[in-house]
């Protein structure tokens, strides 16, 4: 039986270790389980904009877009968003700004947001809070070479960037 689960194990690692998928950090002494669970990505689609089709990355923070975002399965729980990781979630979380745009970042098994409206086939929205009206748009501004992603809750956007407002929308699985 010990041989069995050696075998079952490297074979697994073999899997994971061959999943293209990018993945976020682990905290140090973190148990973690694997089991592979795939999901679409969430992209830009706002057409005409330098954004679209980009994809929402999970293996940075804060949150960006990439050209190959994260597509190991999505948990909208609670209100959040999460990017499942082996029976971990990183929460996609909305910080606080005097500035109508929202920085966004990725938390460990922390989900501070929950007021996400998101599911496969559906466009995100951050509902209403006590700081800001329900939104579908977000601000991504080209910092260095990566598009940087944020809340967009009115018109303000930072100085000296190249930025776009986009919605991102959940796409199907296959």
């Amino acid at each position: 039986m010990r041989n069995v689960l050696a075998t079952s194990f490297a074979t697994l690692g073999l899997i994971v270790s061959s999943w293209s998928s990018p993945l976020p950090p682990v905290p140090p002494d973190t148990i973690v389980c694997y089991m592979i669970r795939t999901g679409p990505p969430i992209v830009a689609s706002t057409s005409g904009t330098p954004v679209t089709g980009l994809q929402l990355a999970v293996d940075v923070t804060p949150a960006t877009l990439a050209t190959t975002g994260f597509t190991g399965g999505w948990d909208f729980v609670n209100g959040g968003i999460g990017a499942f990781y082996g029976c971990h979630d990183f929460w996609l979380n909305v910080g606080t700004s005097t500035k109508s745009y929202k920085p966004l970042s990725w938390a460990f098994d922390n989900q501070v947001t929950t007021n996400w409206i998101a599911s496969e086939g559906s466009k995100i929205t951050a509902a209403a809070t006590a700081t800001y009206n329900a939104t579908s748009n977000f601000l991504a501004c080209k910092e260095k070479s990566t598009w940087r992603l944020y809340l967009q809750t009115g018109t303000d956007k930072p100085a000296g960037v190249e930025c776009t407002t986009t919605e991102l929308f959940v796409k199907k699985s296959p």
